[in-house]
């Protein structure tokens, strides 16, 4: 079972598999296909488009999926990697970020 952690909470280990995992897909391309296929939701979402991926409803089930499936694509590089969240609440301020 993947278990998400706040990005301020990540060891230096998980950070170091974190971030060799994201430029492996990167190195790959595969990095650049999630950009991809971001970017044309991003550009239907229009008032006159399709709206499937922002300005919808299916806002939030549409960017759970891709995120899901960008975790696995991390997970395929290394299985012991999960995709950590920014507690925007708590940190604010650029010093705690990854």
């Amino acid at each position: 079972m993947t278990v998400r952690k706040n990005q301020s909470a990540l060891t230096p280990d998980e950070k170091r598999r974190f971030v060799a995992a994201l430029l492996e897909l990167k190195r790959s391309g595969r990095y650049d296909e999630f950009v991809t296929t971001h970017n044309a939701f991003i550009v239907s979402d229009t008032d006159d488009g399709e709206r499937t991926g922002h300005r919808s409803p299916s806002f939030l089930p549409w960017h759970r999926r891709f995120l899901l499936e960008f975790e696995r694509a991390l997970q395929s590089v290394d299985p012991s990697v999960a995709l950590p969240y920014w507690d925007w609440s708590v940190d604010r301020s650029p010093r705690a970020s990854l």
